[in-house]
């Protein structure tokens, strides 16, 4: 993912007086160590290449099972 400008991660900066040095980073992405829903696909026995995250997983069914005594706007 070197060639990815933008990408979501952490940075870990030191001061030694006056400087400041940059110590290490991290990109976030597809199976590393700070999300812990990989751990819980990998459990699953699915790979990182067989899941992708969504926005939005539900969408409100058309006629609801309740006949929609239970719906809020």
């Amino acid at each position: 993912m070197k060639d990815v400008d933008n990408m979501p991660g952490a940075a870990l900066y030191a001061r030694d007086g006056d400087q400041i040095y940059r110590k290490n980073d991290a990109v976030f992405g597809p199976v590393d160590l700070y999300c812990s829903a990989w751990n819980f696909l990998g459990l699953a026995g699915l790979a990182d290449g067989e899941w992708t995250p969504q926005y939005n997983y539900w969408t409100r069914p058309a006629v609801p099972d309740d006949g929609g005594a239970n719906l809020r706007e």
